[in-house]
């Protein structure tokens, strides 16, 4: 499955959300931070840490990722007469 590349974004932005007191003090809890704009920025940034791994993983499986492929192994253009 070919994914479009997406660019980073140009400036953070700031967005307003409701939550429970309960789940934000288990957030900071778990991941030792002081206030709730870290915590929720954390979970945010390792959710989408996971889910980049698990497309790597699914493509790798599905065959789109070849791990056993060397591109060492190739003769061709640009390729080194050493």
């Amino acid at each position: 499955m070919t994914r479009p590349v997406e660019s980073e974004p140009d400036m953070a932005r700031n967005v307003t959300i409701e939550m429970d007191e309960g789940f934000l003090a288990d957030l900071r809890k778990v991941f030792d931070v002081e206030t709730d704009e870290e915590a929720v920025r954390e979970a945010a940034m390792r959710l989408a840490m996971y889910v980049r791994r698990q497309e790597f993983i699914d493509d790798i499986k599905s065959g789109e990722i070849d791990l056993q492929y060397d591109v060492r192994n190739e003769h061709g253009e640009g390729a080194s007469a050493a």
